[in-house]
């Protein structure tokens, strides 16, 4: 058995959960991924992985030695990566995790441009709401909004999402535009539970902050199937600006009480009316030399721009 082999072998099983789901990953069979790891624990003198006939984790011993073998793995792809003419760009893995709905409405399509851009590199892209340990997961990056101030992580700040309220043209002749904060109390909302609360929307009003309790029947915690409610006509969506972007561009959604944004922020993924919060990438510390992080966090800069009508 080849080392490197054995090693990812182990790495794809732990990542992918299942015999099977790895040897997919990597295009053998599973009997095959299962003999790599078996001829790999012998060699080690250790046994890395605990398997049931239902599911498959780490020992303890497993746990100690992951890293190290993520390591090698990392240190294979750059030793390839060096000997690449210049000319065809960056070839390797990038694994990255980000927040569910701003991976499923803007990650994903900046992961496929990135790989379009470098046709020698591939995106593993993990959608989780959870603060993931990026050593542990075997991440190269994280892409979080309002990360904690405590992070460990070294953090690159990438840009930024506003709040924006927003309907279709059909709720709109149907129950007329509000035109101040205080004309919400004649319409229902669509919440979003990612916010903190939900049902209050701060505004600015002149120089005083105002706040609104807004009505709304329907209270989802995703801010894409909000946007969607509110582009079938059932109430008004409080919801990022580059969540927003493209379906103002179509038509199906206008923005309104645009003149009253500038508010505090609230928690929650969509902040407060008008208030900024910063786009981060977060790595390990000595993870940001990296080339390909670097040629990512360019890509990701131009899909927000281009999501703004900026580029």
């Amino acid at each position: 058995m080849d080392y490197a082999d054995g090693i990812r072998s182990f790495v794809a099983v732990v990542e992918t959960g299942s015999f099977t789901a790895a040897g997919e990953r990597l295009g053998i069979s599973n009997k095959l991924v299962s003999k790599y790891v078996a001829a790999l624990e012998e060699r080690l003198g250790r046994a890395l992985l605990y398997r049931t006939t239902r599911s498959v984790s780490l020992t303890e011993d497993g746990e100690r030695w992951l890293p190290y073998a993520r390591n090698v793995l990392d240190s294979l792809e750059a030793a390839d990566a060096a000997l690449i003419d210049s000319d065809t760009g960056l070839a390797g893995r990038l694994r990255i995790t980000s927040g569910t709905t701003f991976g499923e409405l803007c990650l994903a399509d900046a992961a496929q441009t990135f790989i379009d851009t470098y046709p020698g590199m591939r995106v593993d892209l993990v959608l989780s709401d959870e603060m993931t340990d990026l050593v542990a997961g075997g991440f190269d990056l994280a892409v979080r909004i309002s990360v904690p101030r405590d992070s460990s992580y070294r953090m690159l700040r990438i840009g930024a999402i506003t709040s924006q309220i927003a309907a279709s043209p059909a709720y709109l002749e149907a129950h007329g535009t509000p035109r101040h904060p205080d004309d919400l109390a004649d319409h229902q909302a669509i919440l979003d539970l990612n916010d903190d609360p939900p049902r209050r929307w701060r505004f600015r009003d002149g120089k005083k902050e105002k706040v609104v309790e807004v009505a709304g029947r329907l209270a989802v915690n995703s801010a894409s199937a909000a946007i969607r409610q509110a582009i079938a006509g059932h109430g008004l969506v409080r919801a990022p600006d580059i969540f927003l972007s493209p379906h103002l561009a179509r038509g199906d959604l206008v923005t309104v009480l645009d003149a009253f944004s500038g508010g505090g922020m609230a928690g929650g993924m969509a902040g407060g009316m008008g208030g900024a919060r910063a786009i981060h990438l977060l790595t390990a510390p000595s993870a940001f030399r990296s080339d390909k992080v670097a040629a990512f966090a360019s890509v990701l800069r131009q899909h927000l721009d281009r999501l703004r009508g900026r580029a």
